[in-house]
């Protein structure tokens, strides 16, 4: 990439675009305290707090990064899978809360799960991803099918006590 990366830093994180763009929309969500940037897919996520709750919002319409597309195709990717999340609601799945149009693109929020990405190429790309004993992917694909069951039924047990 030789073109000139644009910074920005909102609260206290720093991260950089393809583009220039507009985010003065989070402020009213709340205060941003992580970003996900690495994303191929046109989406940029941030973790927001306010008032002590914490919200996942991934966001379409900028161009983060490794994104090599055309920000309205995520923007439209985005908008369809809005009602796929809908539909696939389950206890053991984060829960979208709302979505909405912005001046530039589009934003889906969720509640907040502490976790961690089981395909962060960012960190392992293919074979890595697979083979790296590090890999979050590689450490789960190696737990047995009974560990793997269970951390299933832990997370559905979990969800339906939030509920």
């Amino acid at each position: 990439m030789n073109q000139q990366l644009i910074k920005f830093k909102i609260d206290n994180v720093s991260f950089e675009l393809q583009d220039q763009h507009d985010f003065t929309w989070l402020q009213s969500i709340g205060n941003v305290f992580c970003v996900f940037d690495q994303q191929n897919s046109g989406n940029i996520s941030f973790g927001i707090e306010k008032n002590g709750k914490k919200l996942f919002v991934k966001y379409a319409g900028c161009r983060p990064l490794e994104f090599s597309g055309n920000p309205r195709d995520a923007i439209s990717r985005l908008k369809v899978a809005v009602p796929v999340y809908k539909t696939l609601e389950r206890p053991n799945l984060i829960r979208l809360i709302d979505h909405f149009e912005t001046k530039d693109g589009y934003a889906a929020i969720f509640e907040w799960f502490n976790g961690e990405c089981l395909h962060s190429h960012w960190l392992f790309a293919d074979p890595p991803k697979h083979t790296h004993p590090e890999s979050p992917f590689y450490r789960f694909k190696q737990l047995s099918i009974e560990k793997r069951l269970q951390s299933n039924q832990y997370a559905e047990e979990m969800g339906k006590s939030k509920s």
